[in-house]
């Protein structure tokens, strides 16, 4: 590649970016300052290349590396903005085939906020499997126990109804939470910091001083092990260790998926041997006028809840309760979305919409009614749960980057996410109910997604 094709700087954003390189190498790097792996130069000072700027360049160049080696590599995830100099793009060049922007510039240790060692067996495609009962087939991946496709009517009709990678590697390495198990402790945690029983904990942070979704090496990130398998029922299970993403005590944790018609079962359990704090849910995002079709605005939301929690600038809660009367939140009456979205709030503006966690009516009830779901097609989806709280999404940010099933790329709002869940920043808030798994307590929980089409729309 020559200089004379590179573009003006472009600003990277806050999106991640990513670099390969042999481990040893790279820790030859961190002790000399001298890096043989560069394209370009000869010390993490020098322009060096940047190999992957999308998740799916990511998978691309994983999959094209482990067709001819057999050997480590080691993924270093960047903050462009903690880099000492701009990054310079390179178009990508339909003449040789390349799909996707190169990225140049210093590769600064201090702006590497995550690593992690792939390995050959993490090369491969996760393992699919796909669930079927009368009028409705779910498939999910081992990577991050995730929800890859829900399909839902007749075979000849059917029409997918969550949103998915198109490439299932992309789930092994950048899968975006899409339709995942998000953990060891779903949403947020300020300054990646909290105290379990007197002890101060501390977390690597990966969203500006935030722990979103249990870190850069989340249970989404994780390869799953399937427990049983039968034609409408699979149970996963992964191990957490002790120190795993900085939290303390070791959990075992699997998820169970089982169809049956016009319903899709998730249970959860949860043992660990020291007090951790703890919440799962599955981040799936649900298009009921089917995957690709476009933003959501015209689907209809109810949720049973009365109360919300606020949040700042940072989307983390601020630790009232507010009750959702003359807001944007209630949606105790059934409400469009668009319409919703429309509202001039400072918490829509906070969240670029729905990015809020609202409180269900009836905790300690057991499993019960959360929301109601009506896409402009007629078809509708309730979620059941016996979780105190329920995360509503709206997609703000897709941005044409991620691939999805049927070959489109996903915009804003092309989705909504409904994840039952317990209190975002719980342990920093002593008056949202406790997140603390204990030994002496296993965890369970229970999400019921129920699928129907009322004809008269």
């Amino acid at each position: 590649m020559t200089t004379s094709r590179r573009t003006a700087p472009r600003p990277a954003g806050t999106a991640p970016i990513h670099h390969l390189a042999e481990p040893h190498a790279w820790h030859e790097a961190l002790r000399t300052g001298e890096y043989r792996w560069s394209t370009l130069g000869r010390s993490l000072d020098d322009e060096g290349f940047v190999h992957c700027s999308s998740a799916a360049q990511l998978a691309g160049v994983l999959g094209r590396y482990y067709a001819d080696h057999d050997r480590d590599l080691v993924l270093l995830t960047i903050d462009p903005a903690r880099l000492t100099a701009p990054l310079e793009w390179e178009a990508a060049d339909p003449g040789t085939g390349e799909e996707f922007p190169h990225v140049y510039g210093p590769i600064t240790p201090d702006a590497v906020v995550a690593t992690r060692v792939l390995r050959p067996p993490h090369a491969a495609p996760p393992e699919s499997i796909t669930l079927r009962a009368n009028g409705i087939e779910l498939e999910v991946v081992t990577a991050g126990a995730a929800v890859r496709r829900l399909r839902i009517g007749p075979p000849e009709t059917a029409v997918d109804v969550v949103l998915g990678h198109a490439d299932p590697m992309t789930y092994r390495f950048a899968g975006g939470y899409l339709g995942a198990v998000v953990g060891r402790v779903a949403n947020r945690l300020a300054g990646g910091r909290f105290t379990v029983d007197g002890a101060d904990h501390a977390v690597a942070t990966n969203e500006h001083g935030t722990i979103l979704h249990g870190g850069f090496e989340g249970f989404d990130r994780m390869p799953w092990g399937v427990e049983s398998v039968g034609s409408s029922h699979v149970r996963l299970a992964l191990t957490s260790p002790d120190g795993d993403n900085g939290f303390p005590g070791r959990v075992d944790v699997t998820v169970a998926y089982t169809v049956s018609p016009g319903e899709v079962r998730i249970e959860y359990t949860a043992r660990s041997d020291r007090p951790t704090p703890f919440n799962v849910t599955n981040h799936a995002y649900v298009n009921l006028d089917g995957e690709g079709s476009g933003p959501v605005d015209d689907h209809v939301l109810e949720v049973t809840a009365s109360a919300f929690t606020p949040v700042g600038a940072d989307l983390l809660p601020t630790g009232e309760v507010r009750p959702v009367d003359g807001t944007p939140f209630d949606l105790r009456t059934p409400r469009r979305i668009g319409d919703l979205l429309a509202v001039d709030d400072e918490q829509l503006r906070h969240g670029r919409g729905l990015d809020h966690n609202l409180v269900l009516d009836g905790d300690g009830d057991g499993l019960r009614l959360a929301a109601r779901l009506r896409g402009a097609s007629g078809r509708v989806l309730e979620v059941h749960t016996d979780r105190p709280g329920l995360q509503v999404y709206t997609g703000a940010h897709f941005d044409g980057t991620t691939t999805g099933l049927s070959g489109g790329t996903y915009g804003p709002r092309a989705g909504i996410a409904l994840e039952t869940q317990a209190f975002p920043d719980a342990p920093n808030h002593l008056a949202f109910p406790d997140i603390t798994l204990r030994p002496e307590v296993p965890f369970r929980s229970t999400t019921v997604w129920r699928l129907r089409t009322d004809r008269g729309g």
